[in-house]
């Protein structure tokens, strides 16, 4: 349901740092926090942004470093998932924003839970596509997902990038891929440190001790699907919703109505 894009693209000061933020729907709507995957942006909600405005406010942060938000004021190599978890938090507070319905999708399912770990009661209710509920193997290999190419003056490095990003989903919109191209560029040593980030987080304690209730899923091709029941295993009050067995890594744009009606039927207790 959508009665034509109305997003709005903002920014907030959140301690000394500029967040940039996109926004849909009205400010009397319960309110909607989006979490993006890495390297990305908020630009990749827009699809389901445009699904879900006359629903609810929607709130659409740049994480840290992406985007156009200012990185932290931490070494890359030193950052955690808490650190981003933090700086959320802060946006929240800077629009007034006490408690919300949050959704994060693989970097940002890391975020959500932090965020609700760190501070109990900002999420009414919560969902995570692609859980980052890693086995050791898992954590071990996923910076090198993130690697940087070196500079190459026969532009080789821009071929090696965008060969990563297609293998991701073979079967996405070029354009989609040339987005992410351009977001894993502009993002430098964000893009790893966010992939560290994740490596080093404490998921797996931190799902045992939300108290509210969590939507859990991945696409059928997903590479963090093996994660979704070992994640609602531990949840206090898990749920389980079945994806499209076709959908990878941008089941968010590319199924973005089916998505718009998943998750507002659990946000507004149908699914619970």
């Amino acid at each position: 349901m959508n009665a034509g894009s109305n997003i709005r693209r903002g920014y907030v000061d959140v301690a000394d740092r500029q967040c940039h933020y996109r926004s849909a729907g009205e400010a009397t709507l319960p309110t909607l926090l989006l979490l993006h995957q890495s390297p990305s942006s908020s630009a990749m909600y827009e699809p389901l942004m445009n699904q879900l405005q006359d629903r609810y406010y929607i709130l659409a942060p740049d994480t840290p470093g992406f985007g156009n938000s200012d990185a932290l004021p931490v070494p890359a190599a030193e950052l955690n998932i808490a650190d981003y978890a933090r700086a959320i938090h802060g946006f929240c507070a800077a629009l007034d924003v006490a408690r919300c319905h949050v959704f994060g999708h693989h970097t940002g399912a890391a975020i959500a839970v932090q965020l609700e770990s760190d501070f109990p009661g900002t999420a009414i209710s919560m969902a995570l596509s692609g859980p980052t509920l890693l086995s050791e193997e898992q954590k071990q290999g996923l910076p090198a997902l993130a690697s940087p190419f070196p500079l190459s003056a026969d532009g080789a490095h821009l071929q090696a990038m965008w060969q990563r990003l297609r293998e991701k989903d073979p079967e996405a919109p070029l354009a989609l891929s040339q987005r992410e191209l351009l977001s894993a560029f502009s993002c430098g040593e964000s893009y790893q440190a966010s992939y560290n980030a994740v490596a080093r987080q404490d998921f797996a304690d931190q799902l045992a001790s939300l108290a509210c209730p969590v939507l859990a899923f991945a696409g059928g091709e997903d590479p963090l699907r093996a994660s979704v029941e070992p994640t609602l295993q531990r949840l206090r009050e898990g749920h389980k919703l079945v994806a499209p067995k076709d959908q990878r890594t941008y089941i968010c744009e590319r199924q973005a109505g089916w998505l718009g009606e998943a998750l507002h039927a659990f946000f507004n207790g149908e699914g619970k």
